[in-house]
């Protein structure tokens, strides 16, 4: 079982094309998925109030005098 990596030109091209195939694969099925898991922005999106914050009024109520 000597010298069991030793491969000819085209076979150490063969062994580097499908490789890099199937990282290409790889890569792009994680590229759909992540693209189908991704909402599609909608018209019809509820939208939250915009906040009300207290005016420096109503936040400090003033003492009145006795």
């Amino acid at each position: 079982m000597k010298n069991i990596f030793i491969l000819t030109k085209a076979e150490q091209r063969a062994v580097i094309v499908i490789l890099m195939a199937l990282l290409a694969a790889t890569i792009a099925r994680r590229f759909l998925e992540d693209r189908a898991h991704i909402p599609a922005p909608t018209s019809t999106a509820v939208r939250s109030p915009p906040l009300a914050y207290p005016s420096e009024n109503e936040a400090e109520p003033e003492s009145s005098p006795r």
